[in-house]
């Protein structure tokens, strides 16, 4: 295996099944290598983040003397392999994993040109890449109102990452790796039974902190300053239909999430818009609400999430 670092991509490179055989004298000129890459799409599209694997095989009645691959992005252009063979290979396999990186502005398009040739005849077969917006859904996420004591801070799934999609507990929310998977805690601030009194805080949220102050059984409480504790902004908006919202929609639906770190009263049906540290916007669909008053701790909150990637 040999890993190539290029500017817009990280390529991991394996050659794979040789297979050689004698090749008698033949009077006639030999025939041009047949080139065959998996997936097959001439134009396959992709999104940031995403790896693809392409599956290379040059094959020819007669033997190979070349096999070669580079790429062309708008002015950008570099030979990823170049392979001359000096045995009677008849056969060669080429195993390309590309990484899409974040450095490549989406709507590039990247050609990708493979040629191969035997003694008298040659092919060159393109194929294309087209880097598209990413965007994630989930559906159904359901988060529980912040613990009230030891028991369930170690039970209750009151915190979410956006990117993962995962749930944690407030004793998890204490290890730093954790945290920085973060971007959402839901709380329930009294004991009333109101929508009103339910919020979405960003972790680093010093009401937070204040909150599991006041609460017993927390020493310490909250630490929201350290341990990679994610700034998320919140607001909220109004979709038109959400079936069909796109990265794009999401980018022109939030606009300016502007600065507050926490939204308050939230209710069945509500958009609720958010910006990650790392600069993801996404918008939370509120699907329902179920409040407990005693305890209060035994609130729910359902939704719908779309962010991109």
């Amino acid at each position: 295996m040999k890993k190539l670092s290029l500017l817009l991509f990280a390529f991991t490179l394996i050659m794979f099944h040789f297979s050689s055989c004698s090749d008698d004298d033949n009077p006639t000129p030999s025939e041009a290598p047949t080139i065959t890459v998996t997936p097959a799409d001439d134009t396959l599209k992709v999104t940031v983040g995403e790896i693809v694997d392409y599956q290379v095989n040059w094959s020819s009645v007669d033997p190979l003397q070349t096999a070669k691959i580079s790429y062309k992005a708008g002015t950008i252009s570099q030979i990823i392999l170049d392979t001359t063979f000096t045995t009677d290979t008849k056969s060669f396999g080429f195993n390309l994993s590309i990484e899409v990186t974040d450095v490549i502005p989406v709507g590039t398009v990247i050609e990708f040109i493979y040629f191969g040739s035997t003694k008298d005849n040659s092919t060159l077969l393109s194929k294309y890449v087209l880097v598209e917006t990413g965007m994630s859904t989930y559906e159904g996420v359901v988060l529980q109102a912040q613990a009230d004591g030891p028991v369930t801070a170690a039970t209750n799934l009151s915190f979410y990452s956006s990117t993962t999609n995962e749930r944690f507990t407030l004793d998890q929310s204490a290890n730093a790796d954790t945290a920085t998977l973060i971007d959402v805690v839901f709380t329930h601030h009294a004991v009333f039974r109101t929508n009103e009194e339910l919020s979405f805080q960003s972790p680093n949220s010093e009401n937070l902190h204040q909150m599991w102050t006041e609460l017993p059984g927390f020493d310490p409480p909250y630490d929201y300053i350290t341990d990679n504790k994610n700034q998320t902004y919140f607001k909220k908006v109004d979709v038109a239909d959400w079936d069909i919202l796109d990265y794009d929609g999401i980018e022109e639906t939030v606009g300016d999430i502007g600065t507050e770190i926490k939204v308050r009263g939230i209710f069945d049906g509500d958009y609720i818009a958010f910006e990650t540290q790392a600069g993801k916007k996404g918008i939370m669909k509120v699907i329902s609400t179920e409040i407990e008053h005693n305890p209060y701790n035994e609130t729910y909150i359902t939704f719908d999430v779309k962010v991109q990637k």
